[in-house]
């Protein structure tokens, strides 16, 4: 199994792959593979000039995908929307930069007592040995957050989804643009990122939060609806904690209802993993928010979490990656276990 821990021998030994591969060795050429590449993605470009500079990125990006693929890792990667992207477009497009917007304006009011909704289940409390909410009617389609960093948003709906879903028995998809547009100042900051917590936190000062088809998804930050306020589809009481940096705690808590929680998804494996157990290289720098909506355990006991990312049905397993549970590391593979939230409906 590759661990956080491993990252580096792992980036050498791709590295070195990567050195002895060239396009020629291909069966089918690389430029064809590329073009089929725009078609599926429907990918057109203004210049000649950036044509070929996509199509070098592509390439690189290819080479890495099979280079990693021929490891003994427990997933593979494949091509997918985010393959003629540079490391430092893909952040600037799709990862939260909490890091360059400052915390200085004040929290929401009411915000600072976040977590007053207490623990979910206490430790003597026994765990099925697999979870999926999916199956249980509580997780709505795979969306997607486009070029805006609005994971934090996508994941804090999520989780409201599953619990309205488990307290009422009626699932509805929830408006992500509702908070993007208007969960302005504090920590949260659209499309540059924010909190689910927070975000969470917003919805229940808020009163509620729309349905999706009545505050459709922008993919931008833009002027707040008023007027959209006052359809509430769903409603927010508390916000609860889970321990952190405990997997067996986010077990529990998975067990009860999906949760929200923050990860590093900076690494290329992540970028453009297809398959499997998701096992690293990651760190544990928080910028990007998914939703665990069950666990379990491959046939071979590869035990993991089932996570609900908000990148596109094309991206991992329809839009779900598995990521490797019960690691030795206190925080989890790629920081999972760090900060995880839950809403009280």
């Amino acid at each position: 199994m590759v661990t956080a821990s491993s990252s580096l021998p792992l980036a050498l030994l791709v590295a070195s792959l990567l050195a002895s591969m060239v396009c020629g060795e291909s069966i089918v050429p690389m430029m064809e593979r590329f073009q089929a590449w725009q078609a599926t993605y429907d990918r057109t470009y203004a210049t000649p000039e950036e044509s070929q500079r996509r199509f070098e990125v592509y390439s690189e990006n290819l080479k890495f995908i099979e280079a990693t693929n021929l490891l003994e890792v427990p997933y593979k990667l494949g091509e997918n929307q985010f393959a003629d992207l540079t490391d430092e477009e893909f952040e600037e497009m799709y990862l939260m930069k909490l890091d360059e917007v400052a915390n200085s304006v004040p929290a929401p009011e009411g915000t600072e007592h976040l977590g007053t909704g207490g623990y979910l289940m206490n430790n003597t409390d026994k765990v099925p040995k697999s979870v999926d909410w999916r199956k249980k009617g509580a997780v709505t389609a795979v969306k997607n957050q486009n070029p805006c960093a609005s994971s934090w948003a996508f994941a804090a709906v999520a989780a409201i989804e599953g619990a309205h879903k488990i307290k009422t028995g009626r699932l509805v998809s929830l408006s992500e643009q509702e908070i993007v547009d208007c969960d302005r100042g504090g920590y949260d900051h659209g499309c540059r990122g924010g909190h689910p917590d927070f975000a969470m936190a917003w919805v229940m000062h808020n009163g509620g939060l729309a349905r999706e088809s009545d505050y459709r998804y922008m993919g931008r930050q833009c002027q707040c609806w008023p007027g959209k306020l006052g359809h509430h589809a769903a409603t927010v009481r508390d916000v609860g904690a889970v321990p952190r940096n405990n997997e067996a705690a986010l077990e529990r808590a998975v067990a009860n209802r999906p949760i929200a929680v923050s990860i590093d998804a900076a690494s290329r494996a992540f970028r453009f993993y297809k398959r499997g157990v998701f096992s690293g290289p990651c760190s544990t720098r928080l910028h990007h928010a998914v939703t665990v909506v069950g666990y379990g355990a491959t046939a071979r006991g590869g035990k993991y979490w089932t996570v609900k990312n908000s990148w596109g049905k094309t991206w991992g397993e329809n839009g779900y990656v598995r990521m490797q549970r019960r690691v030795r590391a206190r925080r989890g593979v790629c920081g999972i276990a760090m900060e995880p939230y839950y809403p009280v409906v």
